[in-house]
């Protein structure tokens, strides 16, 4: 009979200090109670496969692992895990390794390799592409009357935020349309996310030249809109546009278009991106310079890891 209970006491004392070390590290509530479930699995498995010590995790036992989950029903739909529900459970044997690695214990297995997940696939910019969509937005029209420069600047620090919300906080389109003025809270540095996916809010952190532009315009640039507006439609929205009224994802959309064509890049403009590529542009990058994938799911706001793990791939591709 298959049960969820561990009988060996090195791994129950396993699982417990690796649950204590996800504490330490700040990992969340949720995050630990996924890894849990997780882990419980994989110390399961080995102890039906007659393992009952790290010592006997041969390569060979822990790498079947992999090919378990791909034969294992999917609790919810009945039919087999998808390719990236499979690497979650990949991500946390690995996490776990790194804590037996940590703690001293000898003979910890290689790390398992992730497998190709089914995704489509998602563009994502260079960081280097990223620096020239900003310094797009600084680019002057010569053709601008003298009497409208302001009008100008002001648009042009708009389009700055509009990269620091999407890139620099990694805003879903509505989320940043859906931003208010005193969502952006420059003294605690986080952005508030009140419209979040599936009704979900959620504090962003922002820091450096993210900070700063949010800051720019909000105090300069988005007073400046609002002066040449009598009687603004809604005042308390974030991105506004000349009319005081509040910017549509169309409008949003436009000005990265104007920023992609300014930047005189061929390989922007051959990419078309999106404001939902820089999303994605972000995502990798915090993955590709060691953010752990928890920390990025609580950024992006994803309510499962099966959805940040994508992004595994796509760094691994780049």
């Amino acid at each position: 009979m298959i049960t969820d209970w561990i009988y060996s006491e090195e791994f129950a004392e396993l699982e417990k200090g690796f649950l204590q070390w996800l504490e330490t590290l700040n990992y969340s509530p949720a995050t630990i109670a996924s890894r849990k479930r997780n882990i419980r699995e994989f110390l399961l498995y080995l102890e039906r496969s007659n393992v009952k010590s790290m010592k006997d995790a041969t390569q060979y036992k822990v790498g079947r692992f992999v090919r378990y989950l791909k034969r294992r029903e999917n609790k919810l739909y009945g039919s087999g895990l998808m390719n990236a529900s499979v690497n979650v459970g990949i991500s946390t044997v690995n996490k776990f390794f790194e804590y037996l690695s940590q703690t001293g214990i000898p003979q910890v297995p290689d790390k398992l390799s992730y497998l190709n997940g089914n995704y489509k696939p998602r563009q994502v910019l260079t960081a280097k592409e990223i620096d020239q969509l900003y310094a797009a937005s600084y680019i002057k029209n010569s053709k601008i009357k003298p009497k409208n420069k302001a009008m100008e600047g002001a648009i042009q620090m708009r389009d700055r935020a509009m990269l620091a919300v999407y890139y620099g906080c990694g805003l879903r389109k509505s989320e940043g349309t859906g931003l208010k003025a005193t969502d952006i809270q420059i003294e605690r540095r986080i952005v508030f996310v009140r419209e979040g996916k599936g009704n979900k809010q959620r504090n962003v952190p922002v820091t450096g030249n993210t900070l700063t532009y949010l800051k720019e315009y909000l105090q300069i640039g988005r007073k400046i809109l609002l002066e040449r507006t009598p009687e603004p439609t809604y005042p308390d929205s974030f991105f506004i546009n000349q009319y005081g009224a509040a910017c549509s994802d169309q409008a949003l959309s436009l000005r990265l278009d104007l920023l992609v064509k300014n930047s005189d890049s061929s390989n922007l403009q051959e990419k078309r991106p999106t404001l939902h590529t820089l999303r994605h542009s972000i995502a990798t990058h915090l993955l590709q310079q060691g953010m752990e994938i928890e920390l990025i799911q609580q950024f992006l706001g994803h309510s499962s890891l099966v959805s940040t793990q994508i992004y595994t791939h796509i760094a691994n591709e780049l």
